[in-house]
């Protein structure tokens, strides 16, 4: 693995684990403070006046709820690629 592959996996990593605690922030603030969102991840909406559409999640609470799910299997993948090719690296340097 090069240097400049190791490099952009470990801006991946980093990425991945801003976004994870960032979009953690986000739903328990969604939870606790503007209650878009119960205690079980689900959209509960304000009250609607009479004869208006009901409300549905906007983009912030999808893109939350979408990063919060996507952010950890991405930062645990590349946390493994990483660790597989750490130890290669280190059984070749052990063995040459």
């Amino acid at each position: 693995m090069t240097l400049r592959n190791r490099r952009g996996l470990w801006w991946l990593l980093a990425t991945g684990l801003a976004a994870w605690a960032g979009s953690w922030r986000i739903i328990h603030l969604e939870v606790t403070r503007w209650h878009h969102l119960d205690s079980r991840l689900r959209f509960t909406p304000p009250p609607a006046p009479p004869g208006s559409p009901a409300p549905h999640a906007g983009l912030p609470v999808i893109m939350a709820l979408a990063v919060a799910g996507a952010a950890p299997l991405v930062s645990i993948v590349v946390a493994v690629l990483l660790l597989a090719r750490s130890s290669t690296k280190d059984n070749n340097q052990a063995a040459g």
